[in-house]
């Protein structure tokens, strides 16, 4: 059998550079560049943190699509960090950004909030009563007339 013989150094002091720079190299990747090679002349972009990434591309999202044959939604977005893209942030409002997600996210809100109402004992008690059913039926439609006014594009209202 071989003797194998285990012997210690001991700690040796020897300072060296620590790498700063880890991050790769990246080309900014836009919806029109999928599936196609960059150009040969083309340098990649040097990142050195997510943050930077998100500083040097400043990725953003505009989009407009319709559902069925009236209700269209548009939406700006602009991501400035990871956080920006959970879906609680992309419906939250943004100033002086169009974003119908948000509003569409209110009115569910709204649209909850009505239905808890109607389950209280009092409403019912109302709506079984003929005259106060016809109250609480303008008074919808008050509000539906004021959510078209808000629905309505802009220019219509």
């Amino acid at each position: 059998m071989p003797v194998v013989k285990v012997t210690r150094a001991g700690v040796r002091s020897g300072p060296r550079e620590v790498p700063t720079d880890t991050t790769a190299a990246i080309l900014p990747l836009t919806i029109d560049r999928v599936g196609r090679e960059a150009p040969e002349d083309e340098l990649p972009v040097r990142v050195s943190s997510v943050a930077d990434a998100f500083a040097k591309f400043a990725p953003r999202l505009h989009f407009r699509t319709t559902v069925g044959d009236e209700a269209e939604f548009e939406a700006e977005l602009e991501f400035r960090s990871l956080r920006d893209f959970d879906p609680r942030q992309i419906r939250a409002r943004e100033p002086g950004k169009r974003n119908d997600l948000a509003e569409l996210q209110s009115r569910i809100e709204m649209l909850h909030r009505m239905r808890e109402r109607f389950t209280m004992l009092p409403v019912k008690r109302a709506w079984e009563n003929e005259e106060q059913r016809r109250e609480i039926v303008g008074a919808l439609g008050e509000l539906e007339g004021q959510i078209r006014r808000i629905a309505a594009p802009r220019g219509e209202a």
